[in-house]
């Protein structure tokens, strides 16, 4: 968490000298930042799957429901681009809030995940909301960048006292690394502040706790697994984006990144959370044994 806070530290001293960093040069990197370094932590979903739930679905089924999840939410952007940013923004504060756990406390961790997806807004509305309108083609999507405004000082409270439980808890790593996140995503441009917090501080917690769970040495999970999965996941970002190159590089750079995080995103919740819910049911079927019905056949066919 140190790490984000010297490289947030780097960013704002190069925003400050520079004048500006250059969207041109700097969000097509922040976007390829975010797809090499950010989509790793979620290619041990099946994995993770597959060692815990020993009555749960098959390999074969969880690779059909994470086909259809994604293939979901890709066709919501076809038809209907601005549901698809809202839901992306919705999965976002649910998916962060689980990083903040050792907080104690549900609702300051959602508090805190409101604040990491709605701080880009407080000093960059304008430009945030060109960011939203190269992402679903309509300048509708600026009233997003308005609600993210409106929400983010509450959030932001909610968060700073998220930093101080983290801190009383002992977790004063995490502490700093969120606080250097906030700082990053207030000051500097949204894509390289968030790309910096998605990077340095969300990826690596969630890569580390898979890592961690399937208790499988480190460098075979990488040259297995997540890898080629990310080769994978890359491939289809470039060919998303290579679809949005006839507007401009920065909307290509764009969309390759976030919608592909975000037909990433749809699978990488909702798969695990189907499969604990199959194996809670098939659990509980198990446990009541045979109906009466079946009791009485059965001991009609034995007799």
């Amino acid at each position: 968490m140190t790490t984000q806070l010297a490289v947030t530290g780097v960013a704002i001293l190069l925003q400050v000298l520079g004048n500006g960093l250059d969207s041109a040069v700097v969000t097509p990197v922040a976007c390829a930042l975010l797809l090499v370094f950010g989509l790793p932590h979620g290619t041990l979903d099946l994995e993770l799957l597959r060692r815990r739930d020993a009555g749960g679905p098959g390999q074969g089924t969880l690779l059909v429901a994470y086909g259809i999840c994604a293939a979901a939410m890709f066709a919501v952007w076809l038809l209907a681009p601005l549901l698809a940013l809202a839901l992306f923004l919705a999965a976002a504060i649910e998916h962060f809030a689980g990083d903040w756990r050792d907080m104690g406390s549900r609702f300051i961790a959602y508090g805190t995940a409101v604040a990491l997806v709605a701080t880009p807004a407080l000093l960059h509305r304008a430009e945030l909301s060109s960011i939203f309108a190269a992402l679903t083609g309509t300048t509708s999507a600026s009233y997003l960048a308005d609600l993210l405004l409106i929400v983010m000082p509450v959030a932001g409270g909610i968060a700073v006292a998220g930093i101080g439980l983290l801190w009383q808890r002992g977790h004063r790593q995490r502490a700093i690394g969120l606080a250097a996140a906030l700082l990053g995503e207030a000051l500097l441009p949204p894509v390289v502040g968030f790309a910096l917090f998605f990077c340095l501080v969300h990826s690596p917690y969630q890569l580390r706790e898979s890592l961690r769970q399937l208790q499988r040495p480190t460098q075979d999970a990488w040259l297995r697994i997540i890898l080629p999965l990310t080769f994978v996941a890359v491939t289809l970002a470039a060919l998303i984006g290579a679809s949005a190159l006839r507007v401009s590089l920065d909307a290509a750079a764009l969309r390759a990144s976030f919608v592909t995080l975000s037909v990433l995103t749809l699978p990488h919740m909702l798969v695990p959370y189907a499969a604990r819910r199959y194996r809670t049911v098939i659990g509980k079927h198990r446990n009541r044994g045979p109906s009466p019905l079946r009791r009485h056949r059965d001991a009609r066919a034995s007799s």
